[in-house]
């Protein structure tokens, strides 16, 4: 009798110890969302959307080297629709700007310097069993993207009784990106609901550009209203194509 009451109670131990275990890890119906550990770190370049990877002409002009045009961060959410199988969205934004305003006498200049980015990915991850925290995965990913700069002037002189007023707007040609990658990782539960991640994975993205637009108007004293109107005439053709190898860290929940 005192082994089968020792036999039962073992089992029972084991049967609350599975169900402890399983409690870390996500299941069919389960949400979950990560964000980059490091906000301009190796995790928060998805598709390589920034200055000097976007096709050449894709910028803002001479003096904007001001704005910080890094990395875009990436937020990601997974849908569980099996055990071992989450479909997987992935979303990235970035808009940045600089204001430079010059007071002086006889001369007022406001430049403002803008560029927003958008990401967008949708995905597929296959787990597998690991360990009773760790969920190592693979999947495979299509994003697109885009990417726009934007400058605009307005610019006052006064000259005795002579006032120039010129106002500038420059649209750099618009940037566009789609591609798609294959990647692996793993998610380690360090509390019920709670994991740390690590992802590496390879993109493969085509590059393309649209067509700048730039207009100047000048007003002066006594004069007719000066337009000049080059959009389009400055033109940006072609596309390329690149692989990015990514690798970067993660914290996530379980919902």
């Amino acid at each position: 009798m005192k082994k089968i009451i020792m036999v039962a109670a073992l089992a029972a131990t084991s049967i609350v110890a599975a169900q402890a275990q399983n409690e870390f890890k996500p299941k069919a119906g389960d949400v979950t969302t990560d964000v980059s550990l490091f906000a301009n770190g190796l995790f928060s370049n998805p598709t390589a959307l920034y200055r000097g990877n976007v096709a050449s002409g894709a910028s803002v002009g001479a003096n904007s080297g001001s704005i910080n045009l890094n990395t875009v961060g990436v937020l990601k959410g997974r849908y569980f629709f099996q055990d071992d199988l989450a479909l997987r969205l992935s979303l990235g934004l970035s808009a940045p700007s600089v204001k430079e305003t010059t007071e002086q006498p006889n001369f007022n200049k406001v430049a403002k310097y803008s560029t927003s980015t958008i990401y967008f990915g949708v995905g597929v991850e296959k787990h597998f069993a690991g360990t009773d925290r760790l969920s190592p995965y693979v999947g495979a990913e299509l994003h697109l993207g885009s990417y726009s700069t934007n400058y605009e002037l307005n610019q006052t002189i006064t000259a005795g009784s002579t006032v120039t007023q010129m106002h500038q707007q420059i649209k750099s040609a618009p940037g566009f990106t789609f591609g798609g990658g294959l990647f692996m990782g793993a998610d380690y539960y360090i509390a019920p609901k709670v994991f740390l991640g690590l992802e590496a994975g390879l993109n493969i993205d085509a590059h393309s550009l649209g067509k700048t637009t730039s207009i100047q108007t000048v007003n002066i004293t006594g004069q007719p209203t000066q337009t000049n109107d080059n959009s389009g005439k400055t033109k940006f053709s072609g596309s390329t194509m690149n692989t990015d190898l990514q690798v970067g860290f993660k914290i996530g929940f379980v919902f």
